[in-house]
């Protein structure tokens, strides 16, 4: 269970939206003030939808997942299963081709009498990249409290590793502990630049900066690489049923 939810927080933490809003809190007035809010936020709505879940709902997410799992041990679920990693590992392969297209499409550039080819640079703005960036622009705590609270459950690592806490069988205090985990791993990238900030400000933000572009630029790659993960596994899965 640990080593599942583990590695599923380090995938949560790498999310360029959660890296991106990081990175802005940084430039802003008040950074130290907007990254504890902001990840107050997260950490508060991470540790209560698991307390909820784990505590409250437990007897559900039993029968929920008893009635999907006899739906998946159907010969006809499995064969869907297979069909759908297949497609999934398609896309995953358009959308890295796409990605390697775009990294090595010359565009001309006119210098002088002469014209060069250049490797064309992604130079989309952070303004774009994020749809909350515009609130978060004016430093309200509040914003970024909200922020935090909105990015602390991301969809599909989220449920997968409540699904592996919950199936694991391990004892109420051990789970909650595995889900206190991926909550705090998943923030990480939140944590590290407050307390680095306390000690080298203008470096953190530097690095922060160089982090965000790395990740933004690279978004169609980490997507091809988690779609296609994700289709092996349920090829495999599905496979495994038939």
């Amino acid at each position: 269970m640990s080593s599942a939810v583990l590695v599923l927080a380090i995938v949560a933490a790498m999310d360029p939206v959660r890296i991106g809003i990081v990175a802005l809190l940084i430039s802003r007035p008040r950074p130290m003030r907007n990254l504890l809010v902001f990840w107050l936020g997260g950490i508060t709505a991470g540790i209560g939808a698991a307390l909820v879940v784990l505590l409250l709902l437990r007897d559900l997410m039993f029968s929920v997942m008893r009635d999907v799992g006899s739906a998946v041990s159907s010969p006809i679920v499995a064969h869907i299963q297979v069909a759908i990693g297949v497609l999934a590992m398609v896309i995953a392969a358009l959308i890295a081709a796409r990605f390697l297209a775009r990294q090595r499409a010359p565009v001309p550039v006119i210098r002088g009498q002469s014209s060069v080819l250049v490797l064309e640079p992604n130079t989309t703005t952070r303004s774009s990249r994020l749809a909350i960036r515009g609130q978060l622009e004016g430093g309200s705590l509040v914003v970024a409290f909200v922020a935090g609270v909105a990015l602390a459950t991301p969809p599909v690592e989220y449920l997968t590793a409540i699904i592996a806490i919950l199936t694991s069988r391990a004892a109420a205090a051990a789970q909650v502990s595995a889900a206190l985990m991926f909550t705090l791993v998943a923030f990480t990238v939140v944590e590290i630049p407050l307390i680095s900030y306390l000690a080298t400000p203008a470096k953190t933000l530097a690095v922060v900066l160089r982090l965000d572009d790395w990740v933004s630029t690279r978004r169609q790659a980490i997507l091809a690489v988690v779609v296609g993960a994700v289709g092996v596994l349920l090829a495999v899965s599905g496979m495994g049923n038939a």
